[in-house]
C-alpha cells in the first residue's frame, strides 16, 4: 500500500468513526442536545477533522443513508433472481427494506433521524428523488407495466409517490409505537393492501 492509498484508509476509517460516535450520541442523548464540540471530543478528534469529513451536523445523517441506499442495491439484486413478476418484487423489496432499517438503525436512531430532518432545512437527500432507493423503486414500476402484473395506476410518478410516502408513514408510525412490533410486521398489511388494489 502507498502512502496516497494510506491516507485514503485512515481518512475513511476517521470519517466512520466520527458518524457511529455521533449516531450513538444522538440515539442516547437526541440529536439536538449533541453539537459539533460534543461529537469531536468524545470521537477523540478535531473540529478541522470533522469538517473535512462532515460540512455540517446533520450531513453525518446523510453519509448514513448513502450507505444504507447502496446496501439496498444488493438487497435488490437478490429479489430479481427470486422473483419473476414486478408486483411480487415490490412487496418483497418493500420489506426487505423495512427489515434491513430496523437491523441497521433501529427505532430509537430512527425517531432521532425524523425529529431532525423536520427541524433541519439541509436533509434533502430524504426527498431526494435520485436516492437509489428511489431509483430501485421507479425500476420496478416502469417493469410491472411492461409485464402488466401492476395496473390500475393513472400515472407512473404518482404511484412512486404513494409508495414513497408509504415507506415514510409505516416508518413514522412505527417510532410511535411504545412497544416491541417489529417494523416489517406493521407494514406488512400496508403493502398488501397496495398489492392488492394493482391486480
Amino acid at each position: 500500500m502507498d502512502v496516497t492509498e494510506n491516507k485514503t484508509a485512515k481518512g475513511i476509517q476517521t470519517q466512520l468513526h466520527i458518524m457511529n460516535i455521533a449516531l450513538d450520541l444522538f440515539k442516547k442523548y437526541g440529536y439536538d442536545k449533541i453539537s459539533v464540540d460534543r461529537i469531536v471530543k468524545e470521537s477523540n478528534t478535531s473540529k478541522g477533522s470533522f469538517y473535512q469529513h462532515f460540512p455540517s451536523k446533520s450531513s453525518i445523517f446523510m453519509m448514513r443513508f448513502m450507505e444504507m441506499d447502496e446496501h439496498y442495491i444488493h438487497i435488490y439484486e437478490d429479489i430479481e433472481q427470486k422473483y419473476s413478476s414486478a408486483i411480487e418484487r415490490l412487496e418483497a423489496f418493500f420489506l426487505a427494506v423495512l427489515r434491513c432499517i430496523e437491523k441497521e438503525l433501529g427505532k430509537d436512531l430512527m425517531r432521532v433521524i425524523y425529529s431532525a430532518a423536520v427541524i433541519s432545512n439541509e436533509h434533502t437527500f430524504f426527498t431526494n428523488e435520485d436516492r437509489k432507493l428511489y431509483t430501485i423503486l421507479r425500476q420496478i414500476i416502469t417493469d410491472g407495466k411492461q409485464d402488466e402484473s401492476i395496473q390500475n395506476i393513472s400515472s407512473t410518478h404518482d404511484f412512486f409517490q404513494s409508495i414513497v410516502q408509504s415507506f415514510m408513514g409505516a416508518i413514522y408510525f412505527w417510532g410511535l409505537q411504545l412497544d416491541n412490533t417489529e417494523l416489517e410486521e406493521l407494514g406488512r398489511p400496508l403493502i398488501g393492501q397496495i398489492i392488492a388494489g394493482l391486480r
